[in-house]
């Protein structure tokens, strides 16, 4: 039997292969997720390993936030150039290395015996990851028709809520029982999948890609630009992914200051001075000297504080390098025994993430699929528009209903920005041609990265600490009806450019 007829919008059919492709790209995916949440599951171990970090130095965090960072740098700019190379080379060659090399670098994180090592493992994760990010949904997209898009984007990004949680409850078991360094080297599990990679043939291209006439990255991005839906898809993604990767950061940190009770008694100082959890993993040094606990000590007592009432405590007492330094410890030794942790927020958040996460992304994608077959015009646009525009009165009701009852709101907030992956991903695939695909996709990465989730974070957090948390989220909020509102407004716009995308091969 023939393949499917292949025309530049892509197959009639599914191509011969595509499930297993399917299959492979979203098991990787997920080895992606899982990868980018082990630090953030570890960081409590890395900080108090003193072959890394000496337990005076006043840039531990700032180091800290530093892997994350060359991680993200070297994944949106790397992008573009692996894209482009996907645009005329082997691509499922260049996936196997790029797993390859980000599941090495990731699993050596595991070896390193300096900060400086470590730094440098983390920014090869990223070279990994940008070989495979803009690549792989441009396959699908060559893989499966056009009507189906929707749902299979769907199925590829369900990665990003699972991937994320497993990758913190893994990273967080094995750094807790085993040591942070065993968390790192289960991603070497990654080799597994990257191996498969060389033994799958590429699909071929909606269009041969020779029919790209030799395009410089310049005069891809030049075309991508005259493409309105393209245009207020990236923008829409870049307000939703600030909001998504600056919110996911600080929302732990603000229900806790929501929610916590704090007490500061003699158990809690020999807690500081005597506990192993309170001293660098080799036993030696203690975290918190006692330059530190002797200033707290006259104001100990039994009385429970909240967290404006303990923060006090600290900034009449301390100085503010010693805040910055010991504040986290201090607030974990003396959250109250029936006061919601960190660790219990983590634990709910994480389950509200992947259930929402997963069945949104699921049915958003499915939902548009479903609007467009049937002849609703700009149907993922809308599908992506109208779920995070509900998603805003959500969020702000949130930050006003008391817990429990706000993890309720906070499932369906979830749920609402998570619905426009699979179609504004869809949107993506349908509106570049197909010779040039990875090299719009990668092109979307950078914007979205370098205007979103690189930068949220810090303005969320310098926001806080001249305002609150709850001023810096509710002002975040203008960013989803931003996204709502462009996703809308690109709807008119989609039928026209994906009609466009189909009928042009050169």
């Amino acid at each position: 039997m023939s393949a499917p007829a292949s025309t530049a919008a892509g197959p009639s059919a599914p191509l011969p292969g595509a499930r297993a492709a399917l299959a492979l790209l979203l098991v990787i995916n997920l080895f992606n997720y899982i990868d980018r949440q082990v630090l953030s599951a570890v960081v409590p171990k890395l900080k108090r390993d003193a072959s890394l970090f000496a337990p005076d130095d006043p840039y531990r965090q700032t180091k800290v936030g530093a892997l994350a960072t060359a991680f993200m740098v070297a994944y949106m700019v790397l992008s573009p150039l692996f894209a482009r190379a996907g645009d005329f080379v082997r691509r499922w060659w260049l996936v196997g290395i790029g797993v390859t090399l980000w599941s090495l670098a990731s699993g050596s994180s595991g070896l390193a015996t300096g900060f400086w090592l470590l730094l440098l493992t983390r920014c090869f994760v990223g070279v990994g990851e940008a070989a495979y990010g803009p690549i792989a949904p441009a396959m699908l997209s060559d893989l499966y028709p056009a009507a189906m898009r929707g749902k299979i984007m769907a199925w590829f990004y369900v990665a990003i809520p699972v991937g994320s949680a497993l990758g913190f409850v893994i990273g967080g078991q094995l750094a807790e029982h085993f040591g942070w360094r065993h968390a790192f080297w289960v991603t070497y599990i990654g080799l597994v999948p990257a191996a498969l990679c060389f033994f799958f043939r590429d699909p071929p291209r909606a269009a041969d890609a020779k029919s790209s006439g030799g395009q410089s990255y310049l005069a891809v991005l030049k075309e991508v630009s005259r493409i309105r839906s393209f245009l207020l898809l990236t923008a829409g993604m870049t307000a939703s992914t600030f909001v998504l990767g600056g919110v996911a950061v600080w929302v732990p940190e603000y229900i806790f200051q929501r929610e916590a009770k704090f007490v500061l008694n003699d158990a809690v100082l020999v807690k500081l001075a005597d506990d192993k959890e309170y001293r660098t993993l080799d036993g030696e040094t203690r975290l918190v000297p006692d330059a530190v606990t002797d200033k707290l000590a006259p104001a100990a007592g039994d009385n429970p504080l909240s967290y404006r009432e303990w923060e006090k405590v600290l900034t009449d007492r301390l100085t503010k390098e010693e805040i910055a330094q010991h504040g986290e410890l201090l607030n974990t030794a003396a959250t109250a025994p029936d006061s919601i942790s960190l660790g219990q927020i983590g634990l709910v958040f994480g389950g509200i993430t992947v259930v929402g996460g997963l069945t949104a992304t699921i049915l958003g994608g499915m939902l548009g699929d479903w609007l467009r077959n049937r002849g609703v015009r700009g149907a993922y646009f809308h599908v992506a528009g109208w779920s995070t525009l509900l998603g805003f009165p959500l969020f702000v009701a949130f930050l006003y209903t008391p817990f429990p009852y706000g993890w309720g709101l906070l499932f369906f907030v979830i749920f609402c920005l998570f619905a426009n992956t699979g179609p504004a991903n869809t949107v993506l695939a349908n509106v570049v041609r197909s010779p040039v695909r990875a090299t719009g996709f990668a092109i979307n990465i950078f914007v979205i990265h370098a205007l979103g989730d690189a930068i949220s974070p810090p303005i969320i957090g310098f926001v806080a600490d001249n305002t609150t948390l709850h001023t810096a989220f509710l002002a975040t909020s203008a960013f989803i009806v931003l996204a709502g509102g462009l996703w809308v407004w690109g709807a008119k716009y989609l039928d026209d450019d994906t009609r466009r995308a189909e009928s042009t091969s050169g």
